[in-house]
């Protein structure tokens, strides 16, 4: 069910915030907490209902694990293996679902073997709900999570706003708020402003990331008509439909969240204006960002071992984000170059800082600019004659 899709905005919406206002108006907060699991679950499984048993199954894993953790919290050692146990669990449904195929297809061409795909449907969201879930569990062993109910744990990592394609959030950015009374009221002033986010969002998405869309789709299906000029048409085109598209998603997805009194945390923050590569990660897709210095670049020892260290944390923290991205070496490698620039950022910081802004900025657009363009071709091959005709 996609957030610009008439069934949505006619018929789910509307019967959503009706029914979960109207139960909590009767003070049944927690059967309005069930209509708004069994909404986010609906919304889900429109999809594919397959995928229903995918989300369930992981929550349930990982709730008996978070439960285990404050079990056993007076005992770090066995903490610490039950929430290494949840980690691999969750890794493993996520490389078993996304992963597969694409060791399978590196193994059959490294070793010469003919193994077969599996060609697994890939469950919406499953990236991003994992990453959820880990922090969950995380956050628990760190002993920083209280005792919750199962209802709002669910509705915590299925909340159909965020579910598909974020933000990512945190426990604390949402169960918080699922158990305030005061947000259960309608607030006639966030309807207003949940509108008006929605209806910014789906403008940009479909007056804007789909004009550019088309643009791109013929650009890629017609490589070889194109000339340095329409190449480079192209790769601009790529690089507004995809912050178009997936800022206008998340602006959807915190209109919606504010309709229902839920903030959720800003995700775009005008990444094409960043003069760095540092800023722009720190105005792209924050909360991803924000997940991977938390629960891997500061675990990894951050900046506190050293610029030797510190540079290979960054460098595995961009090759993992572009895993996390897609299963194929595009995304690796696009990955692995924001990883190195981000590096030698650091390394000539001073020269940086010596050049005029608008040639920092200019640096840093080109560079994104072309790195959008392995994140968007099929194969590298199509990428590199892209780059070669520009």
């Amino acid at each position: 069910m996609l957030f610009n899709s008439y069934v949505f905005v006619l018929l789910f919406l509307p019967l959503c915030i009706i029914g979960y206002f109207s139960l909590n108006h009767f003070g049944k907060y927690s059967a309005g907490q069930f209509f708004l699991l069994v909404m986010s679950l609906w919304f889900y499984g429109y999809y594919n209902i397959s995928y229903l048993f995918v989300i369930l199954t992981s929550m349930l894993i990982n709730y008996g694990v978070y439960l285990l953790i404050l079990k056993f919290a007076g005992r770090r050692t066995l903490g610490k293996g039950i929430l290494f146990s949840g980690i691999v669990l969750n890794l493993g449904i996520l490389i078993y679902f996304k992963y597969m195929d694409f060791f399978i297809s590196n193994i059959n061409a490294v070793f010469k073997t003919e193994l077969d795909f599996l060609k697994i449907a890939l469950p919406l969201g499953i990236s991003f709900f994992t990453f959820q879930q880990i922090s969950f569990i995380t956050d628990a062993y760190r002993g920083e999570v209280a005792k919750y109910h199962f209802l709002h744990y669910a509705c915590f990592v299925s909340f159909f706003p965020q579910l598909i394609a974020g933000p990512i959030v945190t426990y604390d950015e949402l169960i918080p708020q699922f158990l305030d009374r005061e947000k259960k009221k309608v607030n006639a002033d966030n309807l207003a402003a949940g509108i008006y986010l929605f209806a910014m969002g789906l403008a940009k998405k479909v007056l804007l990331a789909d004009v550019f869309g088309d643009v791109v789709t013929y650009g890629f299906t017609t490589l070889e008509q194109l000339n340095s000029v329409t190449a480079l048409l192209v790769m601009l085109s790529y690089t507004f439909q995809i912050y178009f598209d997936f800022s206008g998603y998340c602006d959807m997805a915190m209109g919606i969240g504010r309709m229902l009194n839920i903030d959720l945390p800003l995700n775009f923050n005008s990444p094409y204006k960043a003069l760095t590569i540092t800023e722009f990660w720190d105005r792209w897709h924050m909360t991803l960002t924000r997940f991977f210095t938390k629960y891997i670049y500061i675990p990894l020892g951050g900046n506190k071992k050293g610029k030797a260290r510190t540079y290979a944390n960054i460098l595995i923290v961009f090759l993992l984000s572009g895993l996390w991205h897609g299963a194929s070496w595009n995304f690796v490698f696009w990955g692995l170059c924001h990883g190195i620039f981000m590096v030698l950022t650091r390394l000539f910081s001073d020269f940086f800082k010596k050049l005029h802004p608008a040639l920092n900025w200019l640096m840093t657009f080109s560079f994104v600019n072309i790195m959008w363009v392995f994140f968007r071709a099929e194969t590298f091959s199509q990428a590199t004659t892209l780059e070669v005709l520009y």
